[in-house]
């Protein structure tokens, strides 16, 4: 039996000016008394989400983080210079394709990973188009790209956005607000992950991510090798383990267009 007008919580009422797509059901909710209401609206939140990014297509990725990455069910986006492929010490043609067939995605990290701010316009497009066109050979979707050293600037970003959805940076560290608009996909923000970074900052991140309902994007390049960018295997499973525990929902880049 409805039981008269019901009080509206502060929390509700901040959650419609967060969520519009809400109202409909938390005013049917009012309206028939449908129990645990707040409950209700907390479990339709967009969940906090996590890419694990990988820069160059270093062997170790295919060797180390997938099966990792695999034994949790997280896919995850991988930068490829294209001009290194095959070549010792990184993945074949053939490893990358596997890796897209298990619903990883490809992205382009240039064809010579050149500092492209550098570069002249000819030079700058030529990164650009012979990395995808490259990729796309192989039987590829391309359609984001990252800078090499996390190099960019105006004209650099106005080039990529003729070629590709987005453009991941490498630095400074930070999270990514949701949803996206054209503006902000091409200045994707990540957090890097090198031979100093301890996994308590990178939990911390985690941590920050899931308490703000934002996108984290966690950049790794070695794994059990050697380097400023190397980071154990052990260390990178315990992450992956804990962001798995923390119930993220993992998304490759191209999910989030």
């Amino acid at each position: 039996m409805y039981g008269g007008p019901q009080t509206i919580s502060g929390s509700i009422i901040h959650i419609l000016c967060r969520y519009p797509i809400l109202v409909v059901p938390i005013a049917l909710g009012l309206i028939f008394g449908i129990p645990n209401l707040s409950q209700v609206a907390e479990d339709s939140l967009p969940s906090s989400m996590i890419t694990f990014a990988f820069d160059d297509g270093y062997f170790s990725t295919y060797e180390k983080a997938f099966p990792i990455l695999e034994k949790y069910t997280f896919p995850a986006t991988v930068f490829v210079i294209s001009s290194v492929i095959g070549e010792p010490g990184h993945m074949t043609a053939e490893q990358i394709l596997e890796l897209a067939d298990k619903g990883w995605e490809i992205g382009s990290h240039t064809e010579t990973h050149s500092d492209l701010t550098q570069l002249t316009d000819e030079q700058l497009k030529h990164e650009l188009v012979n990395s995808k066109q490259h990729l796309e050979e192989l039987g590829l979707i391309v359609k984001n790209f990252a800078s090499p050293y996390g190099k960019y600037d105006e004209r650099v970003i106005k080039m990529i956005a003729k070629y590709y959805d987005s453009h991941r940076t490498a630095w400074p560290d930070g999270l990514n607000d949701l949803p996206l608009d054209n503006l902000n996909r091409y200045y994707l923000k990540s957090v890097s992950v090198e031979a100093r970074t301890t996994i308590e900052e990178v939990k911390e991140w985690v941590i920050k991510a899931k308490n703000e309902g934002k996108w984290l994007i966690l950049l790794f390049h070695r794994i059990d090798e050697t380097g400023d960018y190397n980071w154990t295997s052990r260390d990178f499973e315990e992450i992956v383990k804990f962001v798995h525990e923390e119930k993220f929902k993992g998304v490759s880049i191209k999910e989030m267009r």
